[in-house]
């Protein structure tokens, strides 16, 4: 049912990318205030589940294969608006990473099985079960008839999209440029499939569902179902944890879905086809998936392979719906909370700063050693972790920076969210159109670079404390003045980072209601010169009171910081670590 690039028109094509359009619109409106709470990790595991559900295909008549949807458990559960945007965000993933359907045809498929799949499993599941109770039978078989349904209702309208192309769109000797099959030929082979063995497939799998809640947490079927009644007190017992061992049982059992011979029908590439038409050939080269069919190129074992795409089919899914979800939470932010943002910003950066010099004072490896050591040494990884060439090098410095980490009690939880996951994100992006092209190693090496690098530093950072570390800069050759200059910005950054916050909280306590925005960016303004007036003060006290202890004009500093002879084979044994990677690397 996932029709490749080529088998549409572009009219077409276009034609139902406009169409769907305005249900993505309502969906993402509608479950715009949704997206919170327990709804954000439910339209995770349905988007996967709907993902894994389609990689399980089954033989069909004429050597054909097949597959259920789950398109109305989505439905079913949480309404037909989330579930055109879980099965829509698991038709992205397939086409644009695995080639399961194609990219100018993405809006044809999201329309047949998203949308329209979607709305008729909500509808004749609603119909069906009326106002019986929660844990009635009936609605155990209103979900059957719902899944059977809509399963056959996007195949009816792929097969009529078939069939339609050689019909409309032909040349002048009137042989088909797209899709070569006439309706009377698409719609008896996409329909005798699906409503004898897909469709009973998308029936059991849908009216499991339905009996697993009645019995699990029969709570979750009120919201499509506001009128019913229930026979006993609701369960609010929380079934994501099996929810999500039951998909990781599925994601192992996913090399089945390859014992199935033969393709769907109406997928074949146009090489697999006696003579393809023009249209086809030209429109099936617009995208090539990085990981077509299932199979990474890198994986030799059809079965792993097939594996290994299920488990990052999911990780995609999950990355997309938590990044839908953060992107439309600060839309819903109020634009005029301008002094509250600050306050938010402002004790962030207090309590990490805090918690920086909290972490220095550990007992650990790292923290024992002299400051000027950690910056000479830990600089010299780092040089060596940018310019290595070999990837088995890179990992063992990375491998070094997490064992640095683990012997200076830093935790790595701490690493992995503040470093390691905002790394990805931003390393990830620009390696991502190398992974594309099949340049894995090179993503690899850049990902794995900034890791390491972002490592490291921020080791020397939780490690030391920071007046430490400005004075071990004097070891580098750096200007007293320089020096001197840093130290005091950082200090009294945190006296106006203390100031403000006073200023803004006093305002917070005596304010009832919100304040227009107008008011709101005239109070901005004025806190901020209150600040300033504040800070020309205090640099004036400041400055009298460095003359009253004997500034003339020439900067010091207490140079009470001495290298001892461990320190020095400390320094010279980071420093040969730094060489042997820079050696070995290239």
């Amino acid at each position: 049912m996932h029709i490749p690039d080529g088998y549409l028109s572009p009219s077409t094509c276009a034609t139902f990318y406009v169409a769907s359009a305005p249900f993505w619109y309502v969906a993402l409106r509608r479950v715009k205030k949704a997206l919170s709470g327990r709804t954000v990790p439910l339209l995770a595991v349905f988007a996967a589940f709907s993902f894994i559900v389609m990689m399980f295909n089954l033989p069909l008549p004429g050597g054909t294969t097949g597959h259920a949807v789950g398109m109305a458990m989505g439905a079913i559960v949480l309404g037909p608006e989330v579930a055109i945007l879980a099965v829509s965000m698991a038709l992205l993933i397939q086409a644009l990473f695995f080639g399961d359907g194609g990219i100018t045809a993405y809006g044809a498929n999201c329309f047949n099985m998203a949308i329209v799949g979607s709305v008729v499993a909500y509808v004749v599941y609603r119909l069906v079960a009326g106002r019986s109770a929660l844990r009635s039978k009936r609605r155990v078989a209103a979900g059957a008839m719902a899944g059977y349904a809509a399963i056959n209702a996007a195949a009816l309208c792929a097969a009529i999209e078939f069939g339609v192309q050689p019909l409309w769109f032909h040349d002048a000797a009137g042989a088909a440029s797209d899709a070569p099959y006439p309706l009377h030929v698409a719609i008896p082979a996409m329909m005798i499939g699906h409503l004898t063995i897909a469709g009973f497939a998308e029936m059991a799998i849908t009216a499991g569902l339905v009996r697993y809640l009645q019995s699990s947490n029969v709570d979750m079927l009120r919201r499509t179902a506001p009128a019913a009644m229930l026979d006993g007190e609701p369960e609010y017992r929380n079934p994501l944890r099996s929810f999500w061992v039951a998909l990781g049982g599925l994601v192992v059992l996913t090399p089945l879905g390859i014992l199935a011979a033969g393709k769907a029908w109406g997928e074949w590439k146009p090489a697999e086809l006696s003579t393809p038409p023009k249209g086809l050939q030209e429109l099936s080269e617009v995208w090539h998936a990085p990981l077509a069919e299932y199979s990474p190129v890198f994986v030799k074992n059809a079965a792993a392979g097939y594996l290994l795409s299920a488990m990052l089919g999911v990780g995609l899914i999950v990355l997309v719906v938590w990044t839908v979800r953060w992107v439309m939470a600060r839309g819903t932010q109020k634009r005029g909370a301008f002094i509250e943002k600050t306050i938010r910003g402002l004790l962030t950066a207090g309590q990490e700063a805090l918690f920086a010099e909290d972490t220095a004072k550990l007992d650990g490896f790292l923290q024992r050693l002299d400051p000027r050591v950690k910056i000479a040494g830990l600089g010299a990884l780092i040089v060596a972790a940018v310019s290595v060439r070999r990837l088995s090098v890179l990992v063992a410095l990375f491998v070094l920076s997490v064992l640095c980490a683990v012997a200076s009690r830093i935790s790595l939880r701490l690493l992995a969210t503040r470093v390691w996951l905002a790394v990805l994100g931003f390393t990830g992006v620009i390696a991502l159109p190398a992974l594309l092209i099949g340049s894995y190693k090179s993503g690899i090496f850049l990902v794995l670079r900034g890791e390491t690098t972002a490592t490291f530093s921020l080791l020397l950072i939780l490690t030391t404390v920071w007046s430490h570390l400005l004075r071990s800069l004097r070891f580098l050759r750096v200007p007293a003045a320089a020096v001197a200059v840093v130290s005091m910005t950082y200090r009294y950054i945190f006296v106006f980072l203390e100031s403000a916050k006073q200023t803004l909280e006093a305002r917070q306590t005596r304010l009832v209601g919100t304040l227009e925005p107008a008011l709101e960016r005239r109070f901005a303004a004025a806190s901020v010169g209150a600040l300033l007036d504040k800070t020309m003060d205090l640099s004036g006290d400041v400055y009298t009171a460095m003359q009253a202890r004997g500034y003339r004009g020439e900067v010091r500093l207490l140079d009470d910081l001495q290298m001892h002879r461990r320190d020095w084979w400390q320094l010279s044994a980071l420093l040969a670590l730094a060489l042997l990677a820079f050696g070995l690397g290239h």
